[in-house]
């Protein structure tokens, strides 16, 4: 059975009854910038987070793994990586009671960004690294382990298939290496941003591809069957919008079904609402076939991350709303009951932006909810730090508490540069030489404002001021149809912020 439920939620989210428990926030991090997109519980009971920072290692920014007590309490942290820029998305806790980060990579083989993979010891001790890809752009979003204690990864690649960024996934043996590569794509870009696992041997990746004709992005999910020495694609699920949808997380759930968490700006209303954009949580079964569906709307951009499944069969979410909390982005956390009813939803923030990673449940229950923060000083002790909230075992969130808040100045890891040190940006443009339109995209956004500029060869400004737009993992895109435009060589140029410029090359007309 099909359901779709659509709420128009206006009021303050913010609530305050009778205190009936204590939810404890933690930052964890350095004097500069320091955050968490994956949280998962271990097997001591405690919790490991990757992520990334420009506060320690040896580059720009390093992968930054954190490793807490059952009750969040630190224990050590990690940094991995070259000297030029790492980003961490994805852990997964490995046979050997070690861990698996994956992220990206552009220190290592010379060609751009690199899939980058990275095996540590119980103490977060590096044992081997490993990257993956081609002579153009390669990133790794979402790691599992399997049973042979090998690998599945899944990212976007513009090394290979299509061009213009395809669905890309590896399998690897227990030391990393490949043993098949797979890209899922058409005409347009598609991204697979999560991963999960099916009897070890069927792989379900979601994410969202621009390949459909009904809207600019559509959330979608693919599901591959691992056939030894190479990946068959079994279904291409398109989940199709007015606009745009994209899914962020992934999650088996105990009828064998699925549910999967994102954004969508596509709520048909009378208020004009795809100028937000709202949090998308959709359920399916193991077919595929759609059972419910929900978007939530509030007259705030929302950013929905991660949803997960309680013992009560209830759904727990997590997104970023800018709107009805403390200040700037909160953490937004709601709870649909097994049908995709709608049941509560509350925000957790301060002054700043607290923005949302992920949701792990603890051995013992806790809730644990991870992303970062720049409330400083209740929350951050330098720019952005790890954010962590630890909610005591529940299958409901506490509409009224006691906070307590604990902030770890990490002192573990030698600083890696000095302060307010510049994200390197990239820029690719494709195709090129172009024959009807072509696309310009940058790594390095950090949630920075892009415009571009295009010259003939006289110096002439004859694009100028062209928004680029956010497609999420820090970048940024636009596509310039060609139009009238004669064949020749023309510049273009990267502008940030409205005064500096970031990036600049040569397009060729054919």
């Amino acid at each position: 059975m099909r359901k779709i439920a659509i709420f128009l939620i206006f009021s303050c989210l913010s609530v305050s009854l009778i205190a009936q428990d204590t939810v404890h926030f933690f930052t964890f991090g350095g004097l500069q910038n320091d955050g968490c997109k994956q949280v998962m519980s271990v097997s001591d009971g405690g919790y490991i987070m990757i992520g990334t920072t420009n506060t320690f290692g040896t580059g720009n920014t390093d992968f930054y793994a954190i490793k807490t007590d059952s009750l969040c309490h630190f224990e050590w942290s990690k940094c991995y990586g070259g000297p030029v820029n790492e980003e961490g998305f994805s852990v997964t806790p490995t046979l050997d009671k070690g861990f698996a980060f994956v992220g990206f990579t552009d220190s290592y083989t010379g060609n751009g960004y690199d899939v980058f993979l990275v095996k540590t010891d119980s103490l977060g001790n590096m044992k081997w690294q490993k990257a993956y890809g081609g002579k153009d752009w390669d990133f790794g979003y979402s790691v599992k382990q399997l049973k042979d204690s090998g690998y599945v990864i899944c990212g976007t690649t513009y090394s290979y298939g299509k061009g213009n960024g395809d669905m890309y996934i590896v399998r690897t043996d227990k030391m990393g290496d490949t043993l098949w590569t797979k890209t899922v794509g058409d005409k347009g870009y598609e991204v697979g941003n999560a991963l999960t696992v099916v009897n070890d041997s069927i792989y379900l990746i979601a994410g969202g591809t621009t390949s459909t004709l009904n809207a600019d992005t559509n959330a979608c999910v693919v599901k591959i069957i691992d056939r030894g020495t190479y990946g068959y694609l079994k279904s291409n699920w398109i989940y199709r919008s007015h606009h745009n949808s994209i899914f962020y997380s992934i999650r088996n759930v105990s009828d064998k079904g699925f549910v999967m968490y994102g954004s969508s700006d596509s709520i048909p209303d009378s208020i004009k609402s795809s100028a937000y954009t709202d949090e998308y949580c959709l359920k399916i079964d193991s077919n595929g076939v759609q059972k419910w569906c929900q978007l939530i709307h509030f007259t705030a951009a929302c950013v929905g991350k991660d949803a997960v499944e309680l013992s009560d069969h209830s759904i727990l979410s997590i997104a970023s709303i800018n709107g009805g909390g403390g200040g700037g982005y909160d953490f937004h956390d709601q709870r649909f009951d097994a049908g995709g009813g709608w049941l509560q939803a509350s925000t957790l923030g301060a002054a700043k932006d607290e923005l949302a990673g992920s949701i792990a449940i603890g051995k013992n229950g806790d809730l644990i909810f991870a992303g970062s923060s720049d409330s400083y000083p209740t929350f951050s002790v330098g720019l952005f730090d790890v954010f962590m909230v630890r909610i005591k075992a529940t299958d409901t969130l506490p509409l009224s508490y006691d906070t307590v808040v604990h902030k770890f100045l990490d002192t573990t890891q030698w600083p890696a540069a000095i302060p307010n040190q510049e994200h390197k940006v990239g820029v690719k443009v494709f195709p090129n030489p172009v024959v009807s339109s072509f696309t310009i995209l940058i790594q390095g956004e950090d949630g920075g404002k892009y415009t571009l500029n295009l010259f003939n060869i006289n110096g002439q400004c004859l694009i100028q001021d062209v928004p680029l737009k956010s497609v999420g993992h820090g970048q940024a895109a636009v596509v310039i149809e060609r139009n009238n435009l004669a064949a020749g060589t023309y510049g273009y140029e990267i502008i940030s912020q409205g005064k500096t410029k970031v990036g600049s090359g040569k397009i060729i007309m054919e």
